[in-house]
């Protein structure tokens, strides 16, 4: 299939071809009701009659198959030449972007994109190159659906399988003739090499009636998949919420007495009984537990009994047979000029969202705060909680961890997140986004950011209470490379920051005879140097008065980072988060209290 193509498609004739069908419709409702006159044949009775009523009876289920295949084509006619109809006019806009590059940008007939001109206009153009190719290829796409769906009907029809399936009547039989007919819904893309940014361009390039077939019939498809619109995700995921919940209440119902379940497992010994009936009491009760915690993070105020929060979006939903994995974003993503994500550390579970929400509220807050004071209040902000990975517990080493290398495995999907940020903003690349991360997150943090690349999707990052930066994806003589500075996590100069409090062991500096070691105290260089070692901008965990908002405490030990004071108002350090959430960091630096002021 080729662009040109979809503009040569005869979108009047389609729609011509489902009036005049709906002509002939009309003649065989008028040839069926005839037939049922004459199978009656009153006055007739004999074996010759019941002969001919059969073959009339044959006659008018023929009439009646014929309806069925006016109706087949009928309604794939409408629904291909709507969407046929969505395409050409994707593709006129398509043309038009192209058009209004000025020369710089080149659009071939499958979809590629090629940028034209200097290194710097090169440079300047490749997000929009990206963007552009990544919708010219999803009409492409949907143009081969189509054309596959054609196929695949019109072969049922000279097969002779499409029928009145016992239909009594013309419109019982055109309506059986839809139902085995019409337009699939159109898979989205996958498998290696698809970034969020196919994804929305295949999400844009259906029509709204296609949309909500995919959404009904499909919702396992968007949930969980970058690139999809913020608001269907959220949809999707509170219903299977709701259905997760439901289904753990009922095995926390359904659990069974120790007696029930003895005589369910005659042969285990007094050990194993033990074991496995305390593990499965466990495991229904943990389910329930991080589902009401994911709905406590949902609700107003965090509390389950105020319902869903309006202003709480659901990105991601993902019940595992261990964990239970989700995403909370305080403020939508998808409209806001600013947008935060922070991942947790240690001894994170679904039950702990309810509190990384409460300190994403919080963050949102000051955040506006801060942008009203300074001139920029009609700039909005969206925070994000992402436990979208399995972090070490506390009764496992963090050295163990790095072994596992929990880490970088979620750092592929948290890139990918980020990704879809950028792809889903209404801002597109321009959206400013923030990445922080606190303990073994910023490690996971630290990963994402080396493996999204020069692609410049995330703008600041910060890392408190960090036991190490990881690991990049290159080596240096055969070794992997730690990451040691701004350009491994490919952030400009002055856009990765990093905060250690007093008394945290995780990130607390190691001293011998007076020298501070260039490693954390409790991960022992596990996960690379220490980064308050690495030449990044370092902020204060002091008690401080910023500009706006009164005094604020220090933060002490390894949790209170993003955690309000006994004033209620945030730490130093979540002061200083909001300053890089909102983007104040490069307007006005002046506000950042950094380490030793």
């Amino acid at each position: 299939m080729w662009l040109r193509q979809i503009e040569s498609w005869d979108v009047g004739a389609l729609r011509s071809i489902a009036e005049e069908l709906d002509t002939e419709l009309e003649a065989a409702r008028s040839a069926a009701d005839e037939l049922a006159h004459v199978a009656l044949l009153p006055g007739w009775d004999s074996p010759a009659a019941d002969i001919a009523r059969e073959r009339v009876r044959t006659a008018r289920a023929n009439v009646l198959d014929d309806a069925a295949v006016i109706g087949a084509v009928a309604q794939l006619a409408d629904e291909t030449a709507q969407s046929v109809a969505e395409l050409q006019r994707e593709l006129v806009g398509i043309r038009a972007d192209i058009a209004a590059s000025d020369g710089h940008l080149l659009l071939s007939d499958s979809g590629e994109v090629t940028v034209i001109g200097s290194a710097g206009e090169i440079a300047q153009w490749r997000d929009d190159a990206e963007e552009i190719e990544a919708r010219a290829k999803a009409l492409l796409r949907q143009a081969d659906d189509i054309d596959a769906d054609c196929r695949e009907v019109f072969a049922n029809i000279a097969k002779g399988e499409v029928t009145a399936q016992g239909a009594s009547d013309p419109v019982g039989a055109r309506r059986a003739g839809e139902q085995q007919s019409g337009l699939s819904a159109p898979y989205p893309p996958e498998g290696d090499g698809t970034r969020p940014v196919d994804v929305t361009a295949w999400w844009e390039a259906l029509t709204p009636e296609e949309q909500q077939k995919v959404t009904l019939e499909h919702p396992d498809w968007l949930g969980n998949r970058d690139g999809v619109p913020v608001a269907i995700r959220d949809s999707v995921n509170r219903g299977l919420l709701d259905q997760e919940i439901a289904a753990a209440q009922a095995g926390v119902d359904t659990i069974p007495t120790r007696e029930e379940y003895r005589q369910q497992h005659p042969g285990m010994n007094a050990a194993q009984f033990n074991s496995a009936y305390s593990a499965l009491v466990s495991d229904r009760r943990r389910r329930l537990d991080e589902a009401l915690g994911v709905k406590s993070a949902m609700s107003s105020l965090g509390q389950l009994d105020k319902g869903y929060d309006d202003n709480r979006y659901l990105v991601m939903f993902r019940p595992t047979d261990t964990e239970l994995l989700a995403a909370v974003a305080i403020g939508n993503p998808d409209t806001a000029t600013h947008v935060a994500v922070t991942t947790p550390g240690m001894n994170t579970h679904a039950t702990s969202l309810p509190g990384m929400a409460a300190e994403a509220v919080a963050l949102r807050a000051e955040a506006h705060f801060q942008l009203s004071k300074t001139g920029f209040g009609d700039e909005s902000v969206a925070t994000i909680a992402w436990f979208g990975y399995d972090p070490p517990d506390v009764d496992e080493t963090v050295g163990g961890a790095a072994l596992e290398n929990r880490a970088n495995a979620g750092a592929v999907d948290l890139a990918q997140f980020y990704r879809g940020i950028n792809a889903t903003n209404v801002n597109g690349s321009d959206v400013h986004l923030s990445a922080f991360g606190h303990s073994y997150g910023s490690t996971t943090t630290a990963q994402a950011l080396n493996e999204l690349g020069a692609s410049g999707v995330v703008d600041d990052a910060a890392f408190y209470g960090s036991p190490g930066l990881g690991y990049a994806n290159e080596s240096i003589l055969g070794m992997p490379a730690l990451i040691v500075d701004e350009a491994q996590l490919h952030v400009s100069d002055g856009h990765a920051y990093v905060m250690s409090a007093d008394g945290d062991a995780v990130s607390e500096e190691v001293q011998t005879w007076g020298v501070t070691l260039p490693f954390s105290i409790a991960d022992l260089g596990g996960h690379g140097p220490n980064p308050t070692s690495l030449p990044l901008e370092r902020l204060s965990t002091d008690a401080s008065s910023p500009t706006f908002g009164g005094p604020r405490e220090a933060a002490t030990g390894h949790s209170e980072y993003p955690r309000l004071g006994t004033n209620g108002q945030l730490r130093t350090p979540g002061y200083n988060l909001a300053i890089v959430a909102s983007g104040l960091a490069d307007r006005r630096p002046e506000l950042l209290i950094r380490e030793g002021e």
